[in-house]
């Protein structure tokens, strides 16, 4: 029976973009490993083809410079971190009840998205902080606050009104990255603890239901 030349072809375009995909792979790990060892000034095109082993040209077939190499390693990464995100949310437990277990979801996230390379992911996220807004990397940047602030006020929903302000936004996911990133910088023992994590439940908890006094008062509100 004659072969139908169609499945050759169809066959043969899917193994050719198999062995892009793998290429693209193999590059942009390269990049990651350069950028973990050092920090971005030690990225460059030669660098890249030295330690992935194709050459230069392959390379450029890829990326026409450093900066676009560094967009795509953040594109990547932004999609790992909503994915990350967006599974927690999956299975969120939105009752009032369900606040430190919420928190401890929350943690955990966040711990899986900036814990596994946090060099790298430190700086792959500056890219993406200065990152024009309207470009395709600074609207994906805003959908992942939306989300982190959403498990926040899933957190505490009582006291969701308290991130209605940016600066509370802002305020309360640099102090929850901020410290993960520190940890796991220089404390990754201390990154997957239950007293690490019991003191960022505090941290989330303590910041949302605590209440500045009015200007010229002297009456606090807190938790009881």
């Amino acid at each position: 029976m004659k072969k139908d030349p169609s499945h050759k072809s169809q066959k043969g375009k899917s193994g050719s973009q198999e062995r892009t995909q793998t290429t693209l792979d193999n590059l942009c790990e390269a990049a990651c490993r350069i950028l973990e060892q050092g920090d971005r000034s030690e990225l460059t095109t030669q660098k890249v083809a030295e330690v992935s082993g194709y050459g230069v040209g392959t390379v450029y077939q890829y990326f026409s410079n450093k900066d676009e190499l560094l967009e795509t390693l953040a594109m990547r990464e932004l999609d790992r971190m909503l994915g990350v995100a967006g599974r927690i949310l999956a299975s969120w437990n939105a009752t009032p009840t369900a606040a430190i277990m919420n928190s401890r979801r929350l943690i955990a996230a966040m711990i899986e998205i900036i814990g596994e390379r946090p060099r790298l992911g430190g700086i792959l996220r500056t890219e993406m902080i200065n990152a024009p807004e309207d470009s395709a990397l600074g609207q994906g940047l805003q959908r992942y606050h939306r989300l982190i602030v959403g498990m926040a006020s899933g957190a505490h929903p009582e006291n969701s009104h308290r991130l209605q302000a940016d600066s509370a936004r802002f305020v309360l996911f640099r102090a929850i990255s901020g410290t993960i990133q520190t940890a796991a910088v220089e404390r990754p023992s201390l990154l997957r603890s239950r007293e690490f994590e019991d003191e960022m439940v505090r941290l989330i908890l303590g910041f949302l239901s605590y209440t500045l006094p009015e200007e010229g008062s002297s009456t606090v509100t807190s938790p009881v």
